[in-house]
């Protein structure tokens, strides 16, 4: 889970630079259920949202989570009192959407290797959809995978001989692992390796830390990789893809990275941050000086 932000001001003698700064004060304590939780700052002031509107000129959510639909997070949000709408929240199966209606357009018949939040995103864009074990009739013009925990040999099996038949293979993401409180668990990757392998196609990769989830904010908010600040949890898709389009980035450590980490890794961040309180206080002491 991550957050990019459009800034609003000149630089700073912080390190910190106003049109870098992001609102990001959105993360999940609880991955596997999907439960949103905000961080203390963001949680109980209930003054720190207007606080940080002066600190961006605009924010986006970004999330390789693609069991759930964009109005979910938006309806977390907005119980917290945020604003939010379809303009400021991007999934990965939001971003597959969007790509599958350039290429094929709507009325296109797709194969999903998913869960309700995939499918409904690629219902509700226009898609015929066929999924699981289902076998579709008609032929199909894209394989798309996602997370599915109920995985097994016959989805795989369905899948797998569409795309040998010349379907396309797209998918959401490839995370290999997220954290719960139970230790940590596979991801959408065991879903996609899966594919890749017994099909020998690579697929089109929507999420982080591939081009499109970024560029589609970036647009949206209509800002330019250097007026913005990407601010997530995780290096192998946060801090990586920005750092592949120039946008500047901040890690925060409350997720799977560590300093450690970020010492012995090749991907480095431009900011690191104890958490999101952290972050909000460094914005703080910049606008307030």
């Amino acid at each position: 889970m991550a957050a990019i932000g459009k800034g609003s001001g000149e630089a700073t003698q912080t390190g910190i630079k106003r049109e870098q700064l992001a609102v990001e004060i959105m993360r999940y304590a609880d991955r596997y259920t999907g439960r949103m939780a905000l961080e203390a700052e963001a949680i109980r002031n209930k003054t720190t949202s207007p606080q940080l509107r002066r600190f961006a000129s605009g924010w986006a959510l970004l999330t390789n989570n693609n069991t759930r639909t964009a109005q979910d997070y938006i309806g977390k949000l907005q119980g917290f009192g945020i604003p939010a709408d379809q303009n400021s929240v991007f999934t990965s199966s939001t971003v597959t959407a969007q790509y599958l209606l350039s290429k094929y357009g709507p009325g296109a018949v797709l194969h999903v290797v998913g869960m309700d939040g995939l499918i409904t995103t690629l219902e509700e864009a226009g898609f015929v959809i066929t999924h699981g074990e289902q076998q579709p009739v008609n032929s199909v013009a894209a394989v798309v995978a996602g997370m599915d925990r109920a995985i097994n040999h016959e989805k795989i099996k369905i899948a797998m001989r569409l795309i040998l038949r010349g379907a396309d293979f797209v998918a959401t993401n490839t995370d290999g692992s997220f954290p719960t409180p139970e230790g940590i668990n596979p991801g959408t990757g065991m879903v996609i390796g899966a594919l890749q392998f017994t099909s020998g196609v690579h697929p089109y990769i929507a999420g982080k830390p591939y081009p499109a989830i970024f560029t589609t904010a970036l647009q949206t908010l209509g800002a330019s990789p250097s007026r913005a600040l990407m601010v997530g949890d995780r290096l192998e898709t946060d801090i990586l893809g920005a750092n592949q389009l120039g946008i500047q980035t901040a890690a925060v450590l409350t997720g799977v990275t560590s300093r450690e980490e970020i010492a012995n890794k090749d991907i480095k961040p431009d900011l690191v941050y104890e958490d999101i309180s952290a972050l909000h206080q460094a914005l703080k002491e910049v606008y307030d000086s």
